[in-house]
């Protein structure tokens, strides 16, 4: 489903001045001929994608899903108050996109979380939610720019409750991100290619602690 490129060291400038890696993830398009549908069944997790077309030959959309389920499948041997546990991930990945001749428009979101849960012992759950809006548009046989905005969202928490219930420890913490970026290229001939760009990024977090008891 999707197209990655990964650079260890080196990093181009068009990565925002990474310093250790990047992982560069493409979601494909969508079918926009004809509706199609796959999936897997597996003993961990399972996955579903669907695809076609809004507008056929112009617009299309993308539906992908995962989540496991060790969590359903252990709970028949649990006991002793562990019944309630949780320990699972799951994604989600959503995309459309709309072509004209000479531009190209995109809307995506993901959300994905991983949780692990003991029941009135511990838990602790972390994940990422993100949406962009990209615009691509070619000007001429040379010049060619791409517009990206995007927002993402980190979050992470970890609880702690005694076995009596009677004592509880909440602590979570979130980190926002929006970016806006603009990337330009010049195809001077055959050999050379010219790419400029920029970008800038707002960072918020948000922290909360919450301890309970009776």
């Amino acid at each position: 489903m999707n197209e990655q490129n990964e650079v260890k060291g080196g990093i181009p400038a068009n990565y925002g001045g990474r310093l250790s890696s990047v992982l560069d993830v493409t979601t494909k398009d969508g079918n926009n001929q004809r509706y199609q549908a796959n999936g897997g069944v597996g003993t961990i997790f399972s996955r579903l994608t669907l695809e076609g077309p809004l507008v056929k030959n112009k617009a299309s959309f993308l539906i992908s899903g995962r989540r496991s389920y060790i969590d359903v499948l252990a709970k028949p041997f649990l006991s002793n108050g562990l019944e309630d546990s949780r320990f699972y991930f799951y994604d989600l990945t959503a995309k459309v996109n709309y072509a004209t001749q000479k531009d190209k428009f995109f809307l995506s979101t993901y959300i994905g979380d991983d949780l692990f849960y003991a029941a009135n012992a511990f838990g602790v759950k972390w994940g990422n939610s993100t949406a962009t809006a990209r615009w691509n548009h070619v000007y001429n046989k040379k010049w060619f720019s791409n517009v990206t905005y995007y927002y993402s969202r980190y979050r992470y928490n970890l609880e702690f409750t005694n076995g009596g219930g009677d004592l509880s420890f909440n602590w979570t913490s979130y980190i926002y991100n929006n970016s806006l970026k603009a990337d330009f290229k010049y195809y001077q001939n055959s050999k050379n290619e010219w790419g400029f760009g920029g970008s800038s990024t707002y960072y918020t977090d948000r922290k909360s602690t919450r301890l309970n008891s009776s």
